[in-house]
């Protein structure tokens, strides 16, 4: 994959990507003012669980399957790559059925006692089904950014959103209005992700058609012999796991960061309400602003997966060193720009979007973090590019182990300014490993 290409596709996901968020956030407003505040927290209630389940079931597997389209196309091998395809696809497929069914016939085990909410009973027994469409709309798109196609992807992305924002709203409209609630929101949920399934299944078989009309493979090399399956299976399978293992751990500790943090807050305020209130500007405020820009990363992340897989292939060896080192200098040019813009202007910003000069000095302080955070995302993609998927993931325990340490031992003494130092640490213990471990394969 050439560096245009890289950057093509980084803009196309960038601005689909940014479109997306922007109608997110528009959704966000607008079930705000359709089913209220409490309605709209019962709706937010399920989606770690929800988040939860679609790491297991289709994430590590839908970047498993990009590694390898890009890998086989760089051994031209055509052909393997929609073997690529069908064995995640299938694979992800069967878990997504077991965690649909966990949320259905475990909906009453799960409100009562992990949520601690029986409300959220219903809402996961409407979500359920919405699960193995994901799967397969992830392993599709997967698939299209093997073979240096984002436009779909994003495409993809932007549909589901205008689709679930616009079944609400006729749901809303229509025979549910005199009970419009948590429940309207999740049905919108279901049908964005049906709507964007059957648009990415179509247009996978259009481009399949191209393909056959443009390469005319002879019959035989479309036969699948026990050998060929297996030859695929097992190398897809020892990245599928440690890839899936990262995304589960990185949820798993995030929801269980999300839980402590308030806790040993509230033993260093001594009060219930500001430890809440600084726990909400945290999460709610100055981590969406910091994660803003990271937009763009993650887009250049998604592509340089892809690109490094084809240079392994390729045994280019020149390729890969050039690619990780224009990002990283991109993501730390990148990460020092936001940094110098909160530090002068995160006070205003807060100030005017929420009214909140705390959030502004909070933003101001932690706006060093960017460039640690951006490059780390990308450093993430290139181990899991070259095949170092289970030392990335081990790179990850460690850095989420230290703001988790920070948070146990040390924010009930210095309060939020330690968890601040909790994530530096664990962001810069991450690079550091990465780095480090990326210069050992280069000497």
């Amino acid at each position: 994959m050439s560096k245009r290409t890289i950057i093509k596709g980084t803009l196309i996901l960038t601005i689909t990507g940014i479109l997306t968020k922007c109608l997110g956030f528009y959704n966000r407003i607008f079930l705000t003012r359709l089913i209220g505040v409490k309605e709209l927290g019962t709706y937010q209630l399920i989606f770690p669980l929800y988040i939860l389940g679609i790491s297991f079931c289709c994430q590590g597997i839908a970047t498993t399957i990009t590694k390898h389209v890009s890998y086989l196309l760089g051994k031209k091998k055509y052909s393997d790559t929609r073997r690529a395809l069908c064995f995640g696809g299938f694979l992800s497929f069967v878990l997504s059925l077991l965690v649909s069914a966990c949320f259905f016939f475990g909906c009453d085990f799960i409100a009562m006692h992990i949520l601690k909410n029986t409300d959220c009973r219903i809402l996961l027994r409407i979500l359920s089904p919405a699960v193995p469409f994901v799967a397969i709309k992830a392993c599709i798109n997967a698939f299209f950014i093997g073979h240096e196609k984002p436009v779909f992807s994003g495409s993809c992305q932007l549909i589901e959103q205008i689709i679930r924002i616009g079944s609400v709203y006729l749901l809303a409209i229509s025979y549910m209005q005199d009970h419009v609630d948590a429940k309207t929101a999740v049905l919108g949920v279901v049908i964005g992700e049906m709507g964007a399934t059957f648009y990415a299944v179509s247009c996978y078989i259009l481009f399949r058609r191209k393909q056959n009309q443009a390469n005319r493979l002879p019959d035989k090399d479309m036969c699948i012999s026990v050998k060929k399956k297996s030859s695929l299976m097992i190398p897809m399978l020892k990245d599928i796991i440690p890839i899936t293992s990262n995304n589960l751990i990185f949820t798993l500790f995030s929801s269980f960061e999300a839980i402590i943090l308030p806790t040993f807050l509230f033993q260093y305020y001594n009060n219930a309400d500001t430890s809440m209130e600084m726990y909400g500007i945290i999460t709610g405020i100055v981590i969406p602003f910091l994660l803003f820009p990271a937009t763009i990363t993650n887009s250049l992340s998604t592509m340089l997966l892809p690109s490094i897989s084809y240079a392994c292939a390729k045994r280019d060896t020149e390729a890969i060193k050039k690619a990780l080192v224009s990002s990283a200098l991109f993501c730390i040019m990148l990460g020092s720009f936001a940094c110098v813009l909160y530090i002068l202007f995160g006070k205003t910003i807060c100030t005017f979007a929420f009214e909140s000069a705390e959030a502004g000095t909070l933003l101001q302080l932690m706006g060093f973090l960017c460039p640690f955070i951006y490059l780390s995302t990308t450093l993430s993609s290139v181990m899991n590019g070259i095949g170092y998927a289970t030392q990335n993931l081990i790179y990850n325990i460690l850095g989420i182990s230290v703001r988790i340490l920070c948070i146990i031992f040390f924010v009930p003494h210095f309060g939020i300014h330690a968890y601040i130092c909790g994530m530096f640490g664990g962001y810069l213990l991450h690079n550091a490993l990465t780095i480090t471990k990326l210069a050992s394969l280069n000497s």
